[in-house]
């Protein structure tokens, strides 16, 4: 008898939890650089960050190696899904005796990361595509180059980690928000119960503005299911759940479907469209036309607006 049986669940929460600590590791850098001060002078700038990425290489290769070790996690735990036995490898001539009493699962060795896709889409109804094989297999010589030689070839920009950490994710979690679920990870983590607690909305949608920036217009229609060339506004659930003590600025969120009359604004950190008033707001140096639902706060520049009495 066997005990101890991995679920699938096992496998997708310390999969996430490597996508997590991965997301972190990365974006801890963006915020560093971010939060730097260079002054005025571009080229003074430009010297910086060129130096401080070079210093950041190691650390990025690092984060690659961690997310792609959750993505091989995730994929047994798609494999778990149909039978945690199909993980088991070797002949049975090598597996731990039967005859002393119930076998714990961890003793057996499991199959090896280049036999993952296979085995997965001989058993699943559902294959991965050709795109998610090639960028599979990629990472996994990355991941490889770095344990097991010094590295000194691999290169690795902060673009393509975030770029790979929501590729995966939503390869392998289609209907799931990545930054909802970086959210979670921050609520609860250990410097929630020091009082980081109310930071996580501008911590997420800050994390949110970098992707937006680095990656390209396609792959942010993709990952974040809005439009980079259209015109974003502030989210009004991440604006009230923000703390405002350094201000809010971050605007994530768009009009869907785009339109003059359109009235819901779709989110990539809630994860959720939201009921607004198309009204123009009360400061004459904004522009915005598009107010909360209740009509007190301009989403453009969040200058509360007069109530209206009916």
């Amino acid at each position: 008898m066997i005990t101890n049986l991995p679920t699938s669940t096992d496998y997708y929460t310390s999969g996430k939890e490597l996508f997590n600590f991965a997301w972190e590791t990365t974006a801890s850098l963006l915020v560093e650089i971010d939060e730097s001060y260079c002054g005025d002078d571009e080229q003074l700038k430009s010297e910086i960050s060129e130096a401080y990425w070079a210093a950041a290489k190691r650390t990025l290769t690092t984060a690659l190696t961690v997310m792609q070790q959750g993505v091989e996690l995730i994929i047994k735990g798609r494999i778990a899904e149909v039978s945690p036995y199909l993980l088991i490898s070797d002949a049975p001539s090598q597996w731990p005796s039967p005859y002393s009493g119930p076998i714990d699962f961890e003793r057996f060795r499991t199959i090896d990361a280049q036999d993952l896709i296979r085995v997965h889409d001989t058993f699943s109804e559902t294959k991965f595509g050709a795109k998610f094989v090639e960028k599979f297999h990629d990472l996994r010589v990355q991941r490889n180059t770095v344990l097991h030689s010094a590295a000194k070839s691999v290169s690795v920009t902060v673009a393509e980690v975030i770029d790979s950490v929501l590729y995966m994710h939503k390869s392998l979690f289609p209907d799931e928000s990545w930054f909802k679920v970086r959210r979670e990870f921050l609520r609860n983590a250990p410097s929630a119960q020091l009082g980081s607690d109310e930071f996580v909305t501008n911590t997420t949608c800050w994390e949110a503005s970098f992707a937006l920036k680095l990656l390209g217009r396609s792959q942010v229609e993709s990952y974040l299911r809005v439009d980079k060339k259209q015109h974003l506004y502030l989210c009004p659930e991440c604006l009230s759940d923000a703390n405002m003590d350094g201000g809010f600025e971050h605007k994530l969120a768009a009009l869907q479907p785009k339109g003059p009359q359109t009235t819901s604004l779709y989110c990539p950190v809630c994860d959720k469209s939201h009921s607004v008033t198309r009204k123009d707001c009360v400061d004459p140096e904004c522009l915005g036309n598009v107010v909360t639902s209740d009509g007190n706060q301009c989403l453009t520049c969040a200058a509360w607006q007069p109530y209206d009495e009916e």
